[in-house]
């Protein structure tokens, strides 16, 4: 389920009318929490959000959101969660090369910014561009954890077009051997209803990115493709992406990723096959080691019922199955993962969401 504060950005991005789409993201990714996690999310006023976690193991958090425009949170509809995703505030994770390589994993859209040319460019949704005064507007976000580390995320608007993300997370002791050192993490997102583009950069392997999406007229296809190159391993690749929708409810995308120098190839399907159910597959191969992978997924939400059941399958990660439910004000979550093998690592967790 998305997180209380991503559920916040997310609705901040919808109040400025840029459009933050990820269509099936994370459907072969979802995460599955490790033990019971609780979170309590409180809209202080119309500007500000706060929010506490507590978790089993010693899991402990609270962050804050302030916004120059007031955002209301209407209750978060489960079936619309993957559908509507894609405003992750994992923050130290989304460096431009794993930004790539994510595109190709999960289906999701690369450049964010449109998702149609039906808008009259006047700051209808799907356009890409920022309503009223959106190109002055503001957010920043910061969470602080129980062993002093520090995330944050701030976006504004530059333009009526264009948007500016920079998010990162700090240690309080770095280590560099467990992979605990500070990162920063820039994007550059310009919209029009045609095309959109965006230039990142990830100071955790000096990764920087740049990708585009085109729109074919007033058609229901859609074309992308990303660049992208690490100064770390000195090594870079490139993506191409294709998207065609088939009514309001129904799309398909294909994606694939190359890495000439890791010798890495991915490619993943993702479709609607039915109305609330999606489904998705994935295969990558190294060229050079020859390992290779295979995942196939889904995910179900009843029209009739405020549920979502997702499920993975993958010959490397094993098996991982997910309910999320609502009752009453509380959204809760419950995972299973098991791997294949003689001394399989099996898990079981439980997330609850009150605000």
């Amino acid at each position: 389920m998305l997180d209380y504060m991503e559920y916040c950005l997310l609705r901040y991005y919808e109040h400025l009318k840029w459009n933050q789409d990820g269509y099936f993201s994370r459907l072969l990714d979802f995460r599955i929490p490790q033990g019971f996690y609780l979170t309590l999310g409180k809209s202080v006023s119309p500007e500000l959000k706060g929010c506490y976690t507590i978790g089993i193991p010693n899991v402990r958090s609270v962050g804050f959101l302030v916004s120059s425009i007031p955002v209301d949170l209407p209750p978060l509809q489960l079936r619309d969660e993957e559908v509507r995703g894609g405003a992750e505030f994992h923050v130290h994770d989304q460096s431009a090369r794993k930004k790539a390589v994510d595109a190709v994993d999960e289906g999701v859209e690369w450049a964010e910014g449109v998702e149609g040319v039906e808008g009259d460019l006047k700051g209808t949704r799907g356009t890409g561009r920022l309503s009223g005064d959106g190109a002055k507007d503001f957010l920043l976000y910061g969470r602080i954890f129980e062993d002093m580390r520090l995330e944050a995320l701030y976006t504004r608007g530059m333009s009526p077009r264009t948007i500016f993300v920079a998010s990162g997370v700090s240690f309080w002791r770095g280590d560099s051997l467990s992979g605990r050192t500070s990162k920063i993490n820039l994007q550059l997102q310009h919209a029009r209803p045609e095309w959109c583009g965006e230039i990142s950069y990830g100071s955790d392997d000096h990764a920087f990115g740049v990708s585009g999406l085109y729109k074919f007229g007033r058609s229901n296809w859609s074309a992308g493709s990303e660049l992208y190159y690490t100064a770390k391993e000195n090594s870079g690749g490139l993506g191409a992406r294709y998207k065609r929708t088939y009514g309001n409810d129904v799309k398909t995308i294909v994606t694939f990723l190359a890495n000439p120098m890791m010798g890495h190839l991915a490619s993943a399907y993702t479709t609607t096959v039915a109305p609330g159910l999606n489904m998705a597959t994935r295969y990558t191969f190294n060229v050079y080691s020859y390992e290779a992978d295979v995942s196939v997924g889904f995910e179900y939400a009843p029209r009739t019922q405020e549920q979502l059941v997702k499920a993975k399958l993958s010959l490397t990660e094993g098996l991982a199955v997910k309910l999320e439910t609502r009752y009453r004000r509380a959204l809760v979550g419950i995972g299973f993962t098991t791997q294949f093998g003689r001394n399989p690592r099996q898990s079981l967790g439980i997330e609850m969401q009150i605000s």
